[in-house]
This record gives structure tokens, sequence and C-alpha cells, in this order.
């Protein structure tokens, strides 16, 4: 299953060397890159430099590794050791660290801050999406999103500024407001939302209350889920084991509980038992994403009457060109677009990766039935770290078949261990083995999978640091 990419990567770095022998054609195609994650960085490393002059648009520099953003927030990875420079990830590329604020999708011209203004005859919009907080009040406010790696940092800070504040309290005579501030509520039951909690109640078992010892026994976590189950998506009937998993670790998990509004020390929740009031310290909001204003403004510039009717993003036909525009012009990929694939890491990594491959085949979009084949999403599966070193894993055993194997023999070989199965999932210890070695293996450079190794083995050695100046910064 990654065999794959690591000979495309090998082969990305011979193009590398080789574009600076070749002789330069005056002529190339100017393409614009709007984003610097997964979709962007795969369709530009696919690229040949000697055919394409690529420009990457971004207000953030850096590439930074998503599954294992969670992670540094309670000190398990440093977050300077899970993003690697845009400029290290694309030499052959110009970036520029500006916002786009608009499209003239006629003109083919895009409009940067500072007074950049770029041409393009091809454009990729790779821009991601936000958090989606679904119109409730109070979350924008009082809420603390999961997203991106300032998030992490800012979140991280603000959880170790309220347990010394609850320690305070305490010393202070103020049993309930110490309380108050130590239940952690966590909304959304999706992999985020499990994986936090997971390293939450590890930080806590492990580091928090052996450091706070008067207030060790007041801290909680409460994960509240609209669904009936946790990781629906991932594991279906086998949500259970992870619920019951979390439980046995000290999280309280409230399902089919809907949030109604968020105030500044509380949140009310609908359950089937009515309306509640819950105290909390800190809100963490990852129920899911949207479209990010720039997206949103684009999809109203094609309009609806030309097939923009989507409010998750911009639609995209089976080969990702952007619905509603000139064919070959506008592509979009990630989280942004609305192809019928789940908003995942692993969907916009192989939607960039198709996209590049197609170009530097020289296939023909400018055309309304264009030679290139139609993107094939290939699962590799999915999976989630669920704490106490376990995790839940989601396999494909055809995808090894899809992306690296190909013989009959192998096909028989993984029905004669795994039976007549689409999906095969791993749970508890060996769920995490997997977790932890898949998720290192795609690790973008070797900086950062010495840093990560190294992260995690002083992790294991002497334990998270408990202060939000203990570790590296996320700028370059």
């Amino acid at each position: 299953m990654w065999i794959n990419d690591d000979l495309d990567d090998m082969k990305y770095e011979v193009d590398r060397i080789l574009y600076h022998f070749a002789k330069k054609d005056p002529v190339k195609k100017k393409v614009v890159v709007l984003g610097s994650g997964w979709g962007a960085l795969s369709f530009v490393r696919k690229l040949d430099p000697a055919a394409f002059d690529v420009t990457v648009v971004s207000p953030r520099p850096f590439f930074f590794y998503t599954p294992l953003l969670v992670g540094s927030t309670t000190g398990v990875v440093s977050p300077g050791a899970i993003i690697e420079p845009i400029r290290d990830n694309v030499p052959n590329a110009n970036f520029l660290r500006v916002h786009c604020k608009d499209v003239d999708l006629e003109n083919k011209k895009v409009f940067c801050d500072s007074g950049v203004t770029l041409d393009y005859d091809h454009l990729l919009v790779a821009v991601g999406a936000q958090p989606n907080t679904f119109g409730i009040p109070g979350v924008d406010k009082y809420g603390r999103f999961l997203k991106e790696i300032e998030h992490g940092r800012a979140l991280r800070k603000e959880m170790l500024d309220i347990i010394e504040r609850a320690d305070v309290a305490m010393a202070a005579g103020e049993e309930d407001k110490a309380k108050r501030l130590l239940n952690f509520v966590v909304v959304g039951g999706g992999p985020t939302g499990v994986e936090f909690c997971g390293e939450l109640s590890d930080f806590i078992k492990q580091d928090l209350k052996r450091r706070y010892p008067k207030i060790a026994d007041y801290f909680q976590v409460t994960l509240v889920e609209a669904l009936p189950g946790l990781l629906t998506m991932l594991l279906g009937a086998r949500g259970n084991y992870v619920q019951e998993h979390l439980t046995h670790l000290g999280v309280e998990v409230k399902l089919n509980a809907m949030v109604k509004e968020v105030q500044e020390e509380k949140v009310q929740l609908k359950t089937k038992d009515g309306v509640i009031d819950m105290d909390y310290g800190i809100l963490v909001w990852v129920a899911g994403v949207g479209m990010r204003p720039f997206t949103r403004a684009l999809c109203e510039k094609i309009g609806k009457e030309n097939g923009q009717t989507d409010r998750r993003g911009l639609l995209v036909d089976e080969c990702l060109r952007v619905k509603g525009t000139r064919p070959g012009e506008v592509f979009a990929v990630g989280d942004c677009a609305v192809s019928g694939k789940p908003p995942t890491a692993q969907v916009a990594y192989q939607q960039g990766k198709y996209l590049g491959r197609m170009f530097r085949l020289g296939k023909d979009y400018l055309i309304s039935d264009p030679q290139a084949p139609p993107f094939k999403y290939c699962h590799q599966g999915t999976m989630a770290y669920i704490g106490d070193s376990q995790g839940a894993a989601e396999i494909d055993p055809n995808a090894f078949i899809k992306l690296g194997r190909s013989s009959v023999t192998d096909h028989f070989w993984w029905r004669s261990l795994y039976g007549e199965q689409d999906q095969l999932r791993v749970m508890g210890p060996a769920g995490f083995a997997i977790w932890r070695s898949t998720y290192f293996s795609k690790l973008f450079s070797s900086r950062n999978r010495w840093s990560v190794m190294s992260d995690w083995l002083r992790t294991g050695m002497f334990g998270r640091p408990a202060s939000s100046s203990a570790q590296g910064t996320a700028t370059l």
C-alpha cells in the first residue's frame, strides 16, 4: 500500500534534479495553486517542472501533518515536529505567502492581498475547509476548534492555564469552581473527537494527576455526540467497543445529545430525557467542517444556474473540474470540493496526485469530454487512537492489490486470512500499532520522522511537558 508512494517520491526527486539540467520551455503553462495542504502538495509534486510554471499561494508557509495534530495538544509531539516548510517540499514552484481575495474567471486572474495579481492557464483550488458551527449560538465565541496547527497550540496553552487556575481555586477553598474548570467537554464523536478524548485521558492519568495531586480527583472528560454511536462511519456496530473503552478510561460519553447553545461557562444539551445544562472549563468543538468564505464567494460567483448548487463546497465533475467553469481551467480538490467522497486527508492526497499525474501525461482537459480517465478513489483504511495505547483501525485488504500488489495469488492469500469481507477491523493494542506505524510511515520528510520519533521516545521515558512554553513553536 505504501510502496507506490515511496517510488513516487523517488521519482519526484529524480525529476527535480533533471529539471536543473533540462532546457527550459519559455512558453510553459501557468498553474496557480491556492492552498498548502494535502491536495495542493500532492498535485504540485507530480507536475513536470519543465512543462509548467507553478505558483503556490497560501497564508500558511508550511504543510502540517494533520493526523498527529491531536497529539500536539497534550504534548505527545511538538508542533514543530509535524510541520514542513512549503519551499522545501515544492522547490520547483514559486511560493507566495499571501491571501487570495478574488478570482476573475473570465480573464483568468487571481487577486491577492498586498497588491499581488497572478495570471493562470490552470487554477487549482485546494483551500480546505473550516470548522462548522451549524449556526448554534455561542460556539464561535466560546468554543475552541482543532483544525489548524494554531488551534492545537492555543488549545494546549488554554488547557494548562485552566488547570493552574483550578489548582489555585482548590487552594482557596473554591471546590465548585475547581470542578467546573476541570470538566473538559468535547463535542463530536468522529475520529478527531475520539482521539482527543483518548489523548487527554492519557495526559490526565499519566502526568497531570501526579503533578497536581490536590485536584487529581476532579478531572473529567465528557464526549458529546448527536448520533447514537461513536465512529459510526469507521466501525459501524463495533463503535460500541470504542464507547466502552473510553468509559473505562473515565470519559463520560453522551450519545444522542445535541448542543442547543454554548454560554461562557455552560453548554445546553438536548437529550432524549430533555434539555440539560452542563458546566465546563473548556469546550472543544470538532463536530464537522464547512466552507471557507473564499469558497462560498467563488460558488456564488459561478452561480447556481451554472451548477454550483451545493452548500458544502465547489461541485466538481468526475475529473475534478469545477462545474460551471470553462473546461480545463479551474479544478478543486480536498475539503473544499464536493465530489461524493469524504472530507479526509486521504481523499485530498489521492485527488491531488491523480490530477498532477494527468497534467504530467498531457491529458487534454480543455474539451468537454476529456481524454483523462475519471478519478477513482481507493480507500486504504481509516484509523483512530482511543487512549491507553489502544487503537481502532479499519483496513481495506484490497488496497494492497489496488495500489501495490496485483497478482491473483495475493488476492486469495488475503481472502484465506480474512474471509470475504470488504473491511478488516482491528481493535486494541494491534490497532494502536497499525495507527502509529502507518502515520509514521506517511510523514513527509526524514526530519519529521526523526522529530516525531524523538518526541514519542521522550514522552515514553519522561512524560509529557506540563508547560505551554516547553515545546517548540510552529513558525518557520
